[in-house]
């Protein structure tokens, strides 16, 4: 897996925006060029990839948008498009003309409850255009946060039958907004409940990297099976390719080490290196029982590695503070 910000612009400001730190660098790369994009799908041909997969900001606002997937389709890739629906017609009729085995967009969906009328009629118009080619998700950054509106706007507009849950975490400067590992278990039981009322419906749940077993009930493993299979599994390097052509582990660890795109460039590569920056993290967890925990010691990865930084930072600033 690997992703294209080809862009830092957005028309949204979510308060638990991964992409801050980037967006935030004083360096004058809004927009990737349409010869970093040639050289990122050589690279994805390079790697083995097969679907090209545009994240920004919201990438829908650069200019060369539908020209990128013009190109990406071209060369026979499928897309995967993270947007958050708040896009032009011109761009929203060129999706809904692409065969949906070619393309999905993953819509960041607005809450029924926020403040952003405008938003929300614009993101349902977008859902009842593409149909089956979007996937609803939503970004939990606080606990007691409402997911039943997911499964009407499944159900409403015919979406994709399966719903993606990430959780918000941490980028390493701790300017954004997250959940907080304490408030886990709690969002879990919501996740639960959602899984239960979905699978009536037909519709799968989702989970993005981040997720820990320890969130859901040990004891229902196996009616909650897709939700374990997802959980303490995955939190490898997301390979994210900065617009100017710099490659991140992922957003929320973008201080913490950047390699450029070159010619050799290849996902295994990458993967390598960055690996070997991340490895003396990987006997630690995001709580501090995560060591003696059974789950952990049969192959959790313990949770985001942005927030084991944090724990070790918060542990080393409290161990030095001035009694």
């Amino acid at each position: 897996m690997s992703n294209l910000s080809i862009t830092t612009r957005c028309n949204k400001q979510c308060p638990y925006c991964f992409a801050g730190d980037s967006r935030s660098e004083k360096a004058t790369f809004g927009d990737m060029s349409r010869n970093t994009f040639h050289e990122a799908l050589k690279y994805l041909k390079r790697s083995g990839i097969g679907q090209v997969r545009l994240l920004g900001g919201e990438p829908t606002l650069h200019g060369d948008f539908i020209w990128m997937l013009d190109q990406a389709l071209l060369q026979d890739f499928t897309v995967m498009i993270f947007s958050n629906g708040l896009m032009s017609s011109e761009v929203l009729d060129y999706l809904v003309s692409i065969p949906t085995e070619k393309i999905r967009v993953l819509l960041n969906t607005i809450h029924p409850l926020e403040t952003n009328p405008r938003g929300i009629k614009q993101q349902r118009k977008t859902m009842a255009a593409l149909g089956r080619k979007a996937m609803a998700g939503v970004n939990i950054y606080t606990r007691g946060q409402d997911l039943d509106y997911l499964i009407d706007a499944v159900k409403d507009h015919d979406l994709f039958p399966e719903i993606r849950i990430g959780i918000a975490h941490p980028v390493l400067s701790g300017g954004n907004r997250y959940l907080m590992p304490k408030f886990y278990a709690q969002v879990g039981e919501g996740i639960v409940d959602l899984f239960f009322k979905a699978k009536q419906y037909g519709i799968r749940i989702g989970l993005d990297c981040g997720f820990v077993p320890c969130m859901f009930p040990t004891d229902m493993a196996k009616e909650l099976k897709p939700l374990f299979e997802k959980s303490g599994v995955c939190c490898n390097p997301n390979l994210d390719l900065l617009p100017d052509g710099r490659f991140i582990a992922c957003y929320p660890l973008n201080n913490m080490g950047q390699f450029p795109l070159t010619p050799e460039t290849t996902a295994l590569s990458l993967i390598q290196a960055f690996n070997e920056e991340r490895s003396i993290y990987k006997d630690i967890g995001i709580f501090s029982h995560c060591r003696s925990c059974h789950l952990f010691k049969n192959g959790c990865h313990g949770g985001c590695l942005a927030l084991k930084m944090n724990r070790v930072h918060t542990r080393r600033t409290s161990a030095h503070a001035v009694p």
